[in-house]
């Protein structure tokens, strides 16, 4: 617990620049679009390591779709990526039952968690910012809030 606690800590007193570069993978989504995350610089993204078995996973979707609704058409986006243990087919009716309009990953054999140093806990997420940088992360909920003025600032650039 004490470790945990260090790297929360680590992250959430690290520099507004971001401290660590976000790996440089190219993800695939349920839907076989490819995702590479060195192309997302010059705008933020939230990379969300959850499960359709993770009550605190399942109560943020509102939020993230709520978020996702606010900032549509800023270039921030959403990637929630599902750990290896989910089932493909749970992850699509979470998608219907759940209205989840951004990008869905499915991490089948774990390749993509390790390479955010291996994902443990759920929901865990990062907070990328337009120079791909991570400068948030977070076990458990967000203050929604709170994270839409961070990356609202992010978009002004």
């Amino acid at each position: 617990m004490a470790f945990i606690a260090g790297i929360v800590a680590f992250f959430l007193l690290a520099p507004a620049g971001g401290i660590k570069a976000a790996p440089a993978i190219t993800l695939q989504t349920i839907d076989g679009q490819a995702i590479e995350l060195e192309k997302l610089k010059g705008k933020p993204y939230l990379m969300v390591f959850w499960a359709t078995d993770c009550p605190g996973c399942v109560k943020e979707i509102p939020h993230l779709v709520d978020l996702n609704q606010k900032l549509q058409g800023t270039g921030f986006r959403t990637i929630a990526v599902a750990l290896p243990h989910d089932k493909e087919a749970s992850i699509k009716a979470m998608r219907q039952l759940k209205g989840m309009q951004y990008d869905l990953v499915y991490d089948k054999t774990g390749e993509w968690s390790r390479a955010f140093g291996g994902i443990k806990v759920t929901p865990t997420s990062f907070l990328v910012n337009p120079d791909g940088k991570i400068t948030r992360m977070q076990l458990g909920n967000f203050d929604f809030d709170q994270l839409e003025q961070q990356i609202r600032s992010m978009l002004k650039g």
